[in-house]
């Protein structure tokens, strides 16, 4: 008895409790089950040839008219933007979509109960979720910008305005394209939490960032001047892709400032998408 007794209160044979899901493991998690969805390597893809798409276009396009343009066109003429334009458009345009896709595809098969029950800590999901996209995105962003810069300023060599990394502005007019495009995507990945439906979170992106700003350009001239460079979307694109420290547009914030004002967009939609993911149920 005694011997029976002694074998059942050994310390290796109660439970271990109070163990808590690791953030190892779920960003693991995460970026596996971000890698196994084909509609991630779609998107990506289309990301990728869309913004390669039309700096092939626009840039060829403008190489070949060089000749042919009056001087006033060719006067402000910014090789750097014409060449990460179509990144910052196209790439904004596909990364909302799937920023959205990340979180409410789960909602949409059920999968999030799944989840859940798996990392119950649901703030480490969601940022972990957030985090794993935004690597993904940063690094995928990034590079294009970089390609797409090189390849247009080799389509833009002939008209002798080319630009190179070295020169000032280019370089952050190449980054700021790229974070825009990912913050985008974060932007969407917010909302997504919001609203937890995928077509739902889709409209609310393409509201905020296109349909807002040509809503505000209903308000008086003077009106619309101040709020234009507080807006997420409209004339901040321009600025954003610009490598000239003069912007066209006199209201606007500098180039990092509207930068700036898109990631306050951002950050609070993220943090609102937070704190009512940790509070309704699945």
């Amino acid at each position: 008895m005694a011997a029976v007794t002694a074998g059942l209160t050994r310390p290796g044979a109660v439970p271990v409790l109070g163990v808590r899901a690791g953030i190892a493991g779920t960003l693991r998690s995460e970026f596996t089950k971000i890698g196994s969805v084909r509609s991630t390597y779609w998107s990506l893809i289309l990301l990728v040839l869309a913004g390669f798409a039309w700096t092939v276009a626009d840039c060829l396009g403008t190489a070949r008219n060089w000749p042919h343009m009056a001087a006033q066109d060719k006067i402000g003429f910014d090789a750097t933007q014409t060449s990460v334009t179509g990144l910052a458009l196209l790439g904004q345009l596909v990364i909302l979509v799937l920023g959205t896709l990340v979180l409410t595809s789960e909602y949409s098969t059920g999968m999030i109960r799944t989840s859940l029950t798996v990392m119950p800590r649901r703030a480490v999901f969601y940022w972990s979720k957030a985090a794993v996209f935004a690597a993904v995105s940063v690094v995928i962003a990034l590079a294009t910008s970089v390609a797409v810069f090189l390849v247009g300023q080799s389509l833009l060599h002939s008209t002798g305005e080319s630009a190179s990394l070295s020169q000032p502005g280019a370089l952050r007019a190449v980054l700021l394209t790229a974070f825009f495009v990912s913050l985008s995507g974060a932007m969407a990945y917010g909302l997504g939490a919001i609203v937890r439906n995928t077509a739902g979170g889709i409209t609310s992106s393409f509201g905020l960032v296109f349909l807002l700003p040509q809503l505000a350009k209903a308000l008086p001239t003077a009106w619309y001047a101040d709020v234009d460079r507080w807006l997420p979307g409209g004339d901040l694109l321009p600025a954003v892709t610009s490598s000239q420290s003069q912007l066209l547009n006199p209201h606007m914030f500098s180039a990092c400032g509207e930068f700036a004002v898109f990631c306050g967009y951002t950050i609070v939609l993220l943090i609102i998408g937070a704190l009512l993911f940790s509070r309704r149920d699945a």
